[in-house]
């Protein structure tokens, strides 16, 4: 399984907090890593829920842990888990692979935590306010970017090609679109191909589109970033990032101030890019 650098300080937390009490790792001290790590989404879950990490402690003191269970091996962990523990995560990489992402993230996490049927998970978790929990930590919210100081950053140089896209592009972006993520793009991306200037950026290698990123395309809402999509086969390359910062430097130059990233999914990747 492959994790962001949060789900990393997560799980070692979580398992700092299992030495604290219970010597194996549950579900409920993912809980307690994500309210620890206190970044990004898991700072604002602190912030709006405050008295959840006292709840959660006070109901591992109360709770009846089995003491005959010794957990298991499981990386990346340096102390045994739960089963449960193991279940929740392979949930979250199902849910990851559902969504043809590479890396599991804390929403994944927290998700699969809240669908987890144990008897302890749900004694820990009864009466937390779920929904609100979600919200915070797993859902895609839209995200704003300022680009009154914005500069492109330094790019690594690659055998990828990256350029504006042009309108004998359209068919090719279209059929790579749809074979990698559906057909729910495809209105979006025609939109871009009816602007006189294009606003869409393609990578490609010597196979043909290996991703795609666009501006000013959804309901051709103005300085809305977005969709972008690379090739399962090609992730971990940098090409989304690099066909990020081609737009918002486009944008910039067109006069706008800000840029919404539209329903962001893996909201680490955007902080660091």
């Amino acid at each position: 399984m492959r994790y962001t650098d949060r789900s990393l300080r997560i799980l070692k937390y979580a398992e700092l907090e299992a030495e604290r009490t219970t010597k194996v790792v549950y579900p409920v001290h993912l809980l307690l890593g994500i309210l620890l790590d206190k970044t990004g989404v898991c700072a604002e879950l602190y912030i709006n829920y405050p008295s959840l990490t006292e709840i959660l402690n006070d109901r591992i003191e109360q709770m009846q842990f089995d003491i005959e269970d010794k957990g298991i091996i499981y990386e990346p962990f340096n102390i045994n888990i739960s089963q449960t523990t193991k279940t929740v995560l392979e949930h979250a990489d199902f849910q990851m692979k559902r969504f043809k992402q590479v890396y599991i993230n804390e929403g994944h996490i927290v998700d699969a935590i809240f669908k987890n049927n144990d008897r302890i998970t749900k004694a820990i978790i009864d009466g937390l306010d779920a929904s609100r929990i979600l919200e915070i930590v797993s859902v895609p919210r839209d995200m704003i970017v300022s680009l009154r100081d914005y500069s492109f950053p330094t790019i690594p140089t690659s055998g990828i090609t990256f350029r504006k896209a042009k309108l004998s592009d359209a068919s090719s972006l279209k059929i790579f679109v749809e074979k990698e993520f559906g057909n729910g793009w495809l209105d979006s991306i025609e939109n871009g191909f009816l602007k006189e200037d294009i606003p869409i950026f393609i990578a490609q290698d010597d196979q043909g589109i290996i991703g795609f990123a666009c501006f000013d395309v959804v309901r051709r809402k103005k300085g809305l970033f977005g969709p972008m999509g690379t090739s399962f086969s090609n992730r971990i390359q940098g090409i989304g990032y690099t066909l990020l910062h081609d737009c918002l430097v486009e944008m910039k130059e067109i006069g706008y101030k800000y840029a919404v990233i539209g329903e962001a999914g893996p909201l680490e990747f955007y902080e660091k890019a």
